[in-house]
């Protein structure tokens, strides 16, 4: 009887181990973000959103765009603090020229571990940018703006 729980313990240990480092190596393989990219445009969007600091957000917006720092007070979705966690993956990017697309998927309430994927809820939101001054910059309405009001 004890040797099969010591047994037991040496296979939940070699799962255990297997399992950590398939997480590491999937990690490892994340695409590398370009400093003054487009992904990483968004990513500093969507950080300074998902951190509350609309400000910041709203420096990343196209300033010929239909967006301004006002939209974020009727924006769908500006956690800050206490809000629900919010997890971003980026699925993919292209850039032709001056434009780019970068399509993420976001997991908001994220609660961390949940093995049957139930906390929260996930959502594909593409983001389109263009060279601005030599800067990448969000066009159009981008997540979590549904609507924009030009002028104040």
């Amino acid at each position: 009887m004890r040797t099969n729980r010591v047994l037991g313990g040496v296979v939940a240990v070699i799962v255990a181990l297997a399992t950590l480092s398939a997480v590491i190596a999937t990690r490892g393989n994340a695409p590398a973000v370009t400093p003054g990219g487009p992904v990483a445009a968004v990513k500093s969007y969507l950080s300074a959103v998902a951190d509350g600091r609309t400000d910041e957000a709203a420096r990343w917006l196209d300033p010929s765009g239909p967006c301004g720092p006002q939209d974020f007070a009727y924006a769908v979705f500006v956690p800050g603090e206490g809000a629900p966690g919010v997890r971003v993956d980026l699925v993919g990017s292209s850039t032709a020229g001056p434009t780019a697309t970068v399509e993420v998927e976001t997991r908001i309430g994220d609660s961390g571990f949940d093995p049957f994927g139930t906390s929260g809820f996930s959502e594909r939101h593409s983001f389109s940018l263009r060279t601005v001054d030599g800067a990448w910059r969000l066009t159009g309405t981008p997540w979590p703006l549904d609507h924009c009001f030009k002028g104040g």
